[in-house]
């Protein structure tokens, strides 16, 4: 998965490398785990001054169903956040798995389903798994335990960066410079997200219909390449660039 860290990216193909059922609570599992929730067996060893890569290592260095267990089919795993005990629940429906995660009195669920060929899912297939997954289950519930823990719910720099990321695309540009302004680490999301600026570089090139040439050369910045174009466009002379 592109947008996760080499370590999450191992994590999910360990996930995939299960059966059934089990392969679908291990994919849930690692979504949930991505999210900032710590299984409870490594509470004690993973500090709120870690960060999610480490977190990742250390459930990479045990199996995955080492971290849940099956009772009469049914998959459960316990889980913290800020503290606070959660519950990840795998129940089978025919060819599906309806997966809860619990905090207190609220629940959040998702119906993963069983796909022969998941073993060769795509990336974006499973980058849209996960994206429904976080919306739906593991961030709704991450914020209503900060909400209770924090006393507030997290401003945009308290969700995944996939999502601000998946945001970005659909904005335009007099709002991805508003963004840029929002914050230290809205600013630098956005200038650092390469894939961002060689889609609006690409767009702007078709519609201005310009040389091949501008976007074929080896290119190491495509926010710059943007720029050149929209100087290009409009006939100006220099290129304006907000620095870092």
């Amino acid at each position: 998965m592109n947008s996760l860290s080499s370590e999450f990216s191992s994590l999910q193909s360990n996930a995939l490398t299960s059966l059934g059922h089990e392969r679908l609570f291990n994919i849930a599992f690692v979504f949930t785990v991505e999210t900032g929730f710590i299984p409870t067996s490594l509470a004690e060893h993973f500090f709120s001054t870690d960060s999610n890569i480490e977190l990742a290592k250390m459930v990479n260095s045990q199996p995955l169903n080492s971290f849940w267990h099956k009772n009469h089919n049914i998959f459960n795993a316990e889980l913290v956040m800020s503290n606070q005990l959660c519950y990840l629940t795998g129940v089978p429906n025919d060819d599906s798995l309806i997966i809860t995660l619990n905090y207190s009195n609220i629940s959040k669920c998702i119906y993963f389903e069983i796909d022969r060929s998941i073993s060769s899912i795509s990336t974006e297939h499973v980058f849209h798994l996960y994206l429904k997954y976080k919306n739906l289950v593991s961030v709704p519930i991450k914020c209503a335990i900060l909400e209770i823990t924090v006393g507030q719910y997290p401003g945009l720099c308290g969700i995944p960066e996939e999502l601000i990321s998946y945001i970005m695309t659909k904005l335009n540009t007099s709002d991805l410079y508003a963004l840029m302004r929002c914050c230290k680490k809205m600013y630098h999301s956005v200038i650092n997200n390469q894939f961002l600026w060689k889609t609006l570089a690409i767009e702007n090139h078709k519609k201005a219909k310009l040389s091949t040439d501008l976007i074929q050369q080896p290119i190491m910045d495509w926010r710059i390449v943007y720029y050149e174009i929209n100087r290009i466009k409009s006939g100006r002379r220099t290129n304006t660039i907000i620095r870092e």
